[in-house]
């Protein structure tokens, strides 16, 4: 599998609706994939109306995935500048009420760090079972060790955190320890509404009585993600090809309110270094979590979970998934999972979710309407699985395919991306 690592800026400000209620006025914090896939493909049908061939592979046969770009402005300039990818924060993360936000970068920062709870919450569900049931006091220890913030001279609670996050390359020295510091994407200060009158659909006059506003993203609004296509050297040299043309020409335009100057970007796009061994850190990763998990499950008094082996789906993006009967979920179960795999992992149980269900909207380009209305699992959401005895190469091989070639319906359009056992979840202290 090939990879194209995609920057956009905005030239001009840039509204994406987050939903198309009669009175929505809030912006998008991304731009979705939908959103990028189907102005790219207006531009191509308006540039080489006579390609169809190229158009069918490019969009209409789910040969390249196009990624939903996230936010990718940070305060750190090497940050800024590395290039690497940037992934929306866990619903299982946590920060100080009162200073949230991420130890890095340390100038000009008041944060005192991220932490997550994953294992926490999750050894609290297992506590909670007949097979495991801890005293209430043993359950409640469980969730207090980290209620209050441990910054030198705080001690304030912790509350839900989210946004994106861009984990650094450069290994940090922090207390006596190495780790990889994470930074906060800046969103927030970005934004702004923007008020506009309505227009006489007869007269092209200003309507009166109708005066609205629309929250806009500032120009110089950096965004980023990853296009994924197969090892196809044609396909990969003139899909290149066109979005260089594009980028260089500045003929991109998202989101709503282009007629009236809005929307314009920079578009570039370049290719990713194959990374040698990936499936060995794979392994790696998922190991590492595993073991993390039973070392804080001996530290509260479990008994039996040697054998077991734990990992985490963590979306990053929304995932759409139906049953057979074409009715939407809103959580992966274990006959999920394996449906995802297409493999039956020994024992398999879901032990714990922290997820939520959302409405996506859209709008079809070229055929100028409104797409159905589909609901799918928020971004972020995580769901902690346990297997009752160790896997197996075959096992690690189905979760990397999964990871690998994400799940669910709509995937060319960035939907169902997914990691399993992100490394976000070991950092089960505040950084």
């Amino acid at each position: 599998m090939k990879a194209l690592d995609t920057r956009i800026e905005a030239i001009a400000p840039l509204a994406l609706r987050s939903d198309h209620a009669p009175g929505g006025a809030q912006t998008i914090r991304y731009i979705p994939g939908t959103t990028f896939m189907g102005a790219l493909a207006a531009l191509h049908r308006l540039l080489y109306p006579k390609k169809e061939e190229q158009f069918e592979r490019f969009f209409l046969r789910e040969q390249v995935c196009y990624p939903n770009l996230y936010p990718a402005v940070f305060k750190d300039e090497d940050i800024q500048n590395s290039g690497l990818p940037v992934y929306p924060v866990p619903k299982t993360a946590q920060s100080c009420k009162r200073h949230s936000g991420f130890l890095f970068p340390e100038k000009d920062n008041d944060g005192h760090g991220v932490r997550d709870s994953l294992i926490e919450r999750a050894l609290f569900a297992l506590g909670s079972q007949p097979d495991y049931r801890l005293d209430n006091k043993a359950l409640l220890d469980i969730l207090g060790k980290h209620e209050r913030c441990t910054y030198p001279g705080c001690g304030e609670g912790m509350d839900h955190f989210d946004g994106f996050y861009r984990r650094g390359a450069i290994t940090t020295r922090l207390n006596d320890e190495e780790l990889h510091p994470r930074f906060a994407a800046e969103v927030e200060g970005y934004t702004r509404l923007r008020t506009h009158t309505g227009i006489h659909r007869l007269t092209g006059t200003v309507q009166e009585g109708i005066l609205y506003n629309r929250q806009a993203f500032e120009e110089g609004m950096r965004f980023f993600g990853t296009i994924r296509l197969p090892g196809d050297d044609e396909l990969v040299t003139e899909l290149r090809s066109f979005l260089s043309e594009v980028g260089s020409a500045e003929l991109l335009h998202i989101g709503t309110g282009r007629s009236r100057g809005m929307g314009k970007v920079a578009l570039s796009a370049d290719p990713v270094e194959e990374q040698p061994d990936r499936f060995a850190t794979f392994r790696q990763r998922l190991d590492a979590f595993d073991t993390l998990m039973r070392e804080q499950a001996k530290e509260d008094h479990f008994h039996g979970l040697d054998d077991h082996f734990f990992f985490a789906i963590t979306l990053h993006a929304p995932l759409i998934l139906c049953d057979d009967l074409l009715r939407y979920r809103g959580m992966i179960d274990r006959e999920t999972l394996t449906a995802m795999c297409g493999h039956e992992l020994p024992g398999l149980r879901l032990v714990y979710q922290a997820a939520s269900v959302r409405r996506i909207t859209g709008w079809q380009e070229l055929w100028g309407m409104p797409r159905t209305n589909e609901y799918g699992i928020e971004m972020g959401s995580v769901f902690l699985f346990a297997c009752s005895s160790p896997l197996d190469s075959a096992d690690y091989r189905a979760l990397f395919d999964l990871e690998e070639n994400g799940a669910g319906r709509r995937r060319a359009e960035g939907f169902g991306r997914l990691c399993v056992s992100d490394q976000f979840h070991q950092e089960i202290v505040a950084r």
